[in-house]
């Protein structure tokens, strides 16, 4: 991961250069967040080029990319847009100024109507974004009946057009496209601010139309179609979710949406098939059109049959369900999931209404048959699905014996996890638990000394470091210190000790500095590229800076890797910043 304050120290200095050259030209074109963290830029070079960054906690590069023919682990649009963003980041409060509004509203107040029209004719031939975007604003102030929903699909056509090469969209006019949909978007929201709905799902419904398309011949590798798609899903749900809205627009928006379900491209590129459905569900019942829905959910399983894949036909079969029952077909229901509960989410539907019934019995034998049934198609994460139920129920019935089973296994199965854990553990008094847990670790010590003595000369690994993986978490949980260091005495692997270090550091520096240094010894011996030289100095300066009087320590480790290894030029300039900084 690189550190954003002193990324160049982690890149070829060739490549640094270069992107420095890029960012003080100005060939950075763009720079957006898109997302809480997630920037994306244009970077004119060769080409006009796309990069992505991810940031961690304000000053760490979680990831990057770049769309140039570049086959490195990094290039110079990336590093020039690293320039920008630590700019951007790191001096956003220094750089802020204080612009004066009344300075800008005395000029506003000077200029005359006629002054205004002529800028906004004059600016809207030159600026076809801005046209539009006035256009859209001021929608309301048109008359003669114009047809917006026409005026929305002729102004998307017509941005799709300007944006497609031939038949295709490539990667960087998908977004510079859908920036400009998401205008569109924006308008529709703020129509439903004013309560002007019948406007809002003319623009929802016109980029949902045109857009849905565009995922069959565009790169949407960003994902950013997919999110206008699910945008205007959006959008459509909330106005068919409000109350009071007219019966002619609740019928207008639902025929739109039972079209929407018999396009198959809604259900081949994503789940925008299954969040429209949900829509149709809510407005048919809404609407009493039960005979049309049924209608619609019976094709739907029945063309579902065909696949290969059961999930589409047993959602369809889930959501008869539903609807019957809200409904009040009960009977109907009923029949129903009797014929289908192998599916998984028609047998949840009937645990969940027994468990509402408090006929808890029953439920437990509908789950029994459905660990049967998941465990012979080889269903693992069903099983475990089943088995939470299990908890679920334990817990409404107080069965302490049966949810310290669940909490317990859910505690260790694959991982450690803290909320089975604790839930585990307080079952137990304070007297209870600590005989408990100490029952608990003398087990798993057995259980890995008598796996080790069974494989011993066969296997790689320590049982340190086994017992490591195993106790630790129970130590950190419960603060067993003197514990935790006893273990990590064993334990030679630099990344591996370090997990364990911000326990530790408050009462065992000294100590802890003991067995760094051999574990750093042996890490400068086995890393062997630029980033693992840099990262390995990043560790050494943070050992420094945690531990102060074991930095002469550290340096010398440092500089005995450098006289082991002059030709290793990139270790020896990441290990001099460690020799050289003042910490």
């Amino acid at each position: 991961m690189l550190a954003l304050r002193n990324f160049e120290l982690q890149i070829s200095d060739t490549i640094v250069y270069r992107g420095r050259e890029y960012y003080e030209s100005g060939a950075v074109v763009e720079l957006e967040e898109t997302g809480k963290d997630f920037w994306i830029a244009e970077v004119m070079g060769t080409e006009l080029y796309t990069v992505e960054v991810s940031i961690f906690k304000k000053n760490n590069v979680k990831s990057y990319s770049c769309d140039c023919p570049y086959d490195g682990d990094i290039c110079k649009h990336v590093v020039a847009v690293l320039f920008l963003l630590r700019e951007k980041i790191t001096n956003t409060d220094i750089r802020k100024k204080v612009v004066s509004k009344a300075d800008f509203d005395k000029l506003v107040q000077k200029i005359s109507l006629k002054e205004f029209q002529n800028f906004v004719l004059a600016y809207a031939t030159k600026d076809k974004t801005f046209k539009s975007l006035f256009e859209r604003h001021f929608a309301d102030k048109e008359s003669g009946g114009i047809d917006l929903g026409d005026k929305y699909a002729k102004q998307l056509k017509s941005l799709i057009r300007s944006h497609s090469n031939g038949d295709f969209i490539d990667y960087r006019s998908v977004h510079r496209l859908t920036n400009e949909v998401n205008r569109l978007l924006d308008e529709g929201q703020r129509q439903i601010y004013k309560s002007n709905f019948r406007d809002a799902f003319m623009v929802a419904r016109s980029v949902l139309t045109e857009v849905i398309e565009l995922i069959t011949y565009c790169d949407d590798s960003s994902g950013r179609i997919g999110d206008v798609i699910n945008g205007s899903i959006e959008l459509i749900g909330i106005i068919a979710k409000t109350e009071g809205l007219p019966v002619d627009l609740q019928e207008e928006v639902f025929y739109f949406v039972q079209s929407a379900i018999n396009n198959a491209i809604y259900f081949d590129y994503g789940d925008f098939g299954y969040e429209i459905f949900d829509l149709y569900q809510t407005l048919a019942i809404k609407l009493n059109r039960e005979r049309s829905y049924l209608k619609s959910v019976d094709d739907q399983i029945k063309m579902a049959s065909a696949d290969k894949y059961p999930y589409r036909k047993e959602y369809f079969i889930a959501q008869k369900i539903s609807f019957l029952r809200a409904t009040g077909n009960v009977r109907g229901a009923q029949e129903l999931v009797r014929e289908n509960l192998d599916i998984v989410e028609v047998r949840r539907g009937e645990i969940n209404c027994l468990i509402e019934d408090n006929d808890f019995p029953t439920a437990k034998k509908l789950i029994a048959g459905g660990i049967k049934i998941a465990e012979k198609k080889n269903h693992p994460g069903t099983v475990v699905e089943w088995q939470k139920e299990l908890l679920r129920i334990a817990i409404l019935e107080n069965d302490i014996k049966e949810v310290r089973h669940y909490t317990k296994y859910f505690a260790f199965d694959h991982r450690f996890d803290t909320v089975y854990y604790n839930q585990w553990k307080n079952t137990f008094t304070i007297e209870e638990w600590e005989e408990e847990i100490e029952r608990y670790i003398e087990e798993r010590i057995a259980d890995v000394e008598l796996q080790y003595q069974k494989n011993k000369g066969k296997v790689w690994y320590s049982k340190d470091t086994l017992l490591l993986d195993l106790l630790a978490p129970i130590y950190i949980e419960e603060k067993y210190w003197n514990r935790l260091f006893a273990l990590i005495c064993k334990e030679t692997d630099l990344d591996k000790l370090l997990q364990y270090h911000n326990y530790l550091i408050k009462i065992y520096p000294i100590q802890l500095l003991a067995i760094y240094i051999p574990a750093f010894e042996h890490k400068g011996k086995v890393v062997g590229n630029r980033r693992e030289y840099a990262n390995l100095a990043i560790k050494m300066k943070e050992v420094i800076r945690a531990i102060p009087e074991g930095k002469d320590e550290m340096i010398a480790v440092a500089k005995e890797l450098i006289l082991k290894y002059p030709r290793r030029p990139a270790m020896i300039e990441e290990l001099n910043s460690v020799i050289n900084e003042d910490c």
